[in-house]
């Protein structure tokens, strides 16, 4: 096992995001942002018209993705995010968007 398959140290997070999120670029804005940071996860639009949003990974990482969250690509308009912590995925290797 090298360093980078340690995750003993990682969080995951699962965000419920409300407001205009939806056919303004949100999914490919958090793909870009969540491998920036070096997270794993996936992101969703859901049939309700929010955004769900995973992220896995070192604690500053996801808290770094969980503020960002909060803003949402310059289309987007953020009312609401509600944040939930969930167990680490020890198998989940990248991050992407579901279509």
């Amino acid at each position: 096992m090298s360093y980078y398959d340690d995750k003993s140290s990682y969080i995951r997070v699962r965000a419920l995001i409300s407001g205009r999120v939806q056919h303004v670029g949100f999914r490919y804005w958090a793909c870009e942002q969540a491998e920036r940071l070096g997270l794993t996860g996936n992101v969703e639009n859901l049939d309700d018209g929010r955004v769900e949003v995973v992220v896995q990974g070192l604690p500053e990482m996801v808290n770094e993705m969980k503020e960002k969250l909060r803003h949402g690509p310059s289309m987007a308009v953020v009312r609401q995010v509600i944040f939930y912590r969930e167990r680490v995925d020890q198998e989940e290797s990248n991050f992407g968007a579901v279509y």
